[in-house]
């Protein structure tokens, strides 16, 4: 669902420094304007990062194990983690040490000995901005009504998701939902209870589908689209069961529906995601789309998958 822009307060800062008593110090004063993590080596840095993404990582340029150079090149490479804000610390200036920053994407730099008041105010702005640029992301890739992710997400986002699937040689499963009798609906009751229904309808299918890196997309009018990564065929029948059942035991009033509540049908289809990128995501869903004809013909309230006829 749609988020507000978050406050300097809730924001995690990440402290990255091989010295016990510089990361004291770094939190003494951070601590009062933000939430303060710390991690003593460049490799539990990048294990932190990728666990809980933070807000910004303040980050030593020289560490033992692995330098700062490496850690922020290590996390620009992971989608999770490329466009957290990282501020360097640095004893040390000269122009090729700034250059090699500038290329593994150092955000910005702050020179020790550190001083107290440049490095808050350095911090703030580009947690700032951040979550300004976050919020208006989050505008642009929801749907208004429902909270949900929207086409454009779906055009923009889905590609590089099925990317790392490929990669990982893995399959997407994908599910279209529809929503029984929703015209009757909105006739009987008035847009505004159908507005009501198509939110609580949202928000039920969200609460079904629990894996972080699952999506569900507002596909149009009373229509869903969830995309299911590394997941196959059998696995989009489960948790397409599983989201028609929710509905159903919703119990939402529907005087003209099946069994006098609101209803949904779904069809379900899965591809490997090599497969999918070759031939264009919308193949995948054109399968959901033939098996979520076959659920309506079929009575309505239930969920079918596509098999090659």
């Amino acid at each position: 669902m749609l988020e507000k822009i978050k406050s300097l307060s809730q924001c995690k800062v990440l402290i990255v420094d091989d010295e016990h008593a510089s990361r004291i110090l770094l939190e003494s004063v951070l601590e009062p304007h933000v939430v303060c993590d710390t991690a003593s080596s460049g490799r539990e840095a990048i294990r932190k990062c990728r666990l809980e993404v933070p807000d910004l990582v303040l980050l030593d340029m020289n560490m033992p194990d692995k330098n700062g150079l490496e850690v922020c090149q290590a996390l620009r490479v992971s989608p999770e983690t490329a466009n957290i804000p990282i501020i360097f610390i640095t004893a040390t200036m000269d122009i090729q040490v700034e250059n090699a920053c500038w290329e593994v994407g150092a955000s910005d730099f702050v020179m020790k000995p550190i001083n107290a008041s440049t490095l808050t105010h350095r911090i703030k702005t580009h947690l700032e901005n951040k979550t300004r640029f976050e919020y208006l992301q989050s505008m642009i890739y929801h749907d208004q009504l429902t909270g949900l992710y929207n086409r454009t997400y779906l055009a923009k986002e889905t590609p590089q998701t099925l990317k790392q699937v490929a990669r990982d040689k893995g399959s997407v499963g994908v599910i279209l939902v529809d929503i029984d009798f929703f015209k009757p609906f909105n006739d009987n009751y008035g847009h505004l209870e159908g507005d009501i229904c198509l939110q609580r309808v949202a928000e039920i299918i969200e609460n079904t589908v629990r894996r972080p890196k699952d999506v569900v997309i507002r596909f149009g009018g009373e229509e869903f689209l969830v995309v299911l990564p590394y997941s196959d065929w059998d696995g989009a029948k489960v948790v397409s069961q599983n989201i028609v059942k929710a509905v159903y035991d919703a119990n939402i009033l529907h005087q003209y529906g099946a069994e006098g509540r609101v209803t949904i049908s779904a069809g379900y289809a899965a591809n490997d995601a090599l497969d999918i990128i070759s031939s264009s995501l919308s193949g995948v869903i054109k399968e959901a789309d033939i098996a979520l004809f076959d659920a309506k013909d079929n009575g309505k309230n239930r969920a079918c998958g596509f098999t090659k006829r």
